[in-house]
């Protein structure tokens, strides 16, 4: 839905903007929902860069958990923390109070929500970081991520999706709205676990471990419980899309996402390896090299419970992609001045991304140009890396509002 915009009359000498009450332009900043909106209102003239700020981190930011040899911290704090993801002069992003006393562990970043557990875990939050809201939970023990069909604060309706771990690499998926006692089981057989969500029209579809999608009719607003849709293996498709004569370009990942009011289907590739009794061409790649690190299709869910790829996009317009190991969600380059339009943003925990046979990008995070095909990396904070902390990059989070330096104090 479009925002709408006030245009102010024009007026000679400039003097109407200067005659607006101070108090009156803080009030209108702080209900701005855009990190570009911010920055518009604070150039337009002396008198309203001295009474609103600009945002104090612009969004979105790479979140990092520990690992079990990261550097000690002392008693309850937070066992994550957020980034802004830059190529250099890289800073943590601190985002005001403290989370819910107790809370020190995050199981999920969706809608501007982070989802906190205990370290038993015996409680189960979901906490929005500008306002300090708390929605509480039923605990879901051991819960591995939790994922929203919507914002608590302004979505009728919502619901809560989470995966459970039961042992080894087996998840159960379990579903939760207002109001219910407990959790409910989604679906009775265990998955490999949850890789992304995505809540498109009335349905929820999840992408396991093993590259099965799955996908469930929500029934909103209704006491009926999800219904299932569908179930269907892209394993195989998406690895069929490489079609080179000798060179294989192994499919890396995959993630499901919503753009533009479109379901999508984002493939990650990393470096090519020879096919069987292939030989590597003798110069660069020829129009049959499938040089793409990451692929966008319009997944089509046929009427027979079937799901195929769809056309490719190019061009996502002015909006870009943030794709990690929670939720996965695009933003637009007009609201958020800190992104470039028509790209995929990924955080690459443990991956090894080959740009060619003799280059690997570091373990950080990576922004692909679906425009150029070009492929540029976001490093690993050079201070993390010597001081021991060793924080490992999960997912993206994108506050609901703009960070202001205010709530930063």
């Amino acid at each position: 839905m479009k925002r709408r915009r006030i245009c102010l009359p024009s007026m000679a000498g400039g003097s109407v903007w200067s005659s607006i009450p101070g108090d009156l332009l803080e009030h209108i900043s702080g209900h701005l929902s855009s990190d570009a909106d911010l920055l518009h209102i604070h150039q337009v003239c002396a008198h309203w860069r001295a009474c609103t700020s600009p945002p104090a981190a612009c969004r979105p930011w790479i979140m990092a958990h520990s690992t079990s040899w990261s550097r000690s911290r002392a008693p309850g704090d937070p066992d994550y923390s957020l980034w802004l993801p830059r190529r250099v002069l890289q800073r943590r992003v601190e985002i005001g109070g403290p989370p819910p006393a107790g809370l020190r562990y995050c199981c999920g970043a969706s809608r501007g929500w982070l989802a906190l557990v205990d370290g038993a875990p015996t409680r189960l939050v979901l906490w929005e970081p500008a306002s300090g809201a708390e929605v509480p939970l039923p605990c879901l023990s051991p819960v591995a991520r939790v994922f929203l069909s919507g914002d608590p604060l302004a979505s009728a309706g919502w619901m809560a999706i989470a995966s459970q771990s039961i042992g080894g690499h087996a998840h159960r998926p379990f579903f939760w709205r207002p109001g219910d006692a407990a959790w409910s089981s989604l679906r009775e057989q265990p998955i490999a676990g949850i890789v992304s969500v995505a809540f498109h029209g009335e349905r929820v579809y999840y992408l396991e471990a093993r590259r099965v999608v799955v996908a469930y009719d929500l029934n909103l607003g209704t006491a009926r419980p999800p219904a299932f849709v569908g179930i269907r293996n892209v394993g195989w498709l998406v690895n069929r899309l490489c079609r080179c004569e000798r060179l294989i370009h192994v499919v890396r990942g995959a993630h499901l996402v919503t753009c533009a009011g479109e379901l999508l289907l984002v493939v990650l590739r990393r470096g090519p390896a020879l096919r069987r009794g292939g030989r590597p061409p003798r110069s660069s790649c020829g129009p049959s090299f499938c040089s793409s690190f990451a692929e966008v299709y319009r997944p089509e869910w046929r009427s027979q419970g079937t799901l195929e790829l769809g056309e490719r996009v190019t061009d996502l317009g002015e909006n870009s992609l943030f794709l990690g190991g929670g939720e996965s969600f695009a933003l637009s380059a007009k609201e958020f001045p800190a992104i470039k339009r028509n790209h995929v943003y990924c955080v690459a925990p443990d991956w090894n991304y080959s740009l060619k046979g003799d280059r690997t990008l570091p373990g950080w995070a990576f922004v692909f140009d679906l425009g150029s095909d070009t492929l540029k990396e976001i490093p690993y904070p050079k201070d993390l890396r010597d001081d021991g902390t060793n924080w490992w990059p999960y997912s993206w989070f994108c506050l609901r509002s703009p960070l202001m330096k205010k709530q930063q104090q």
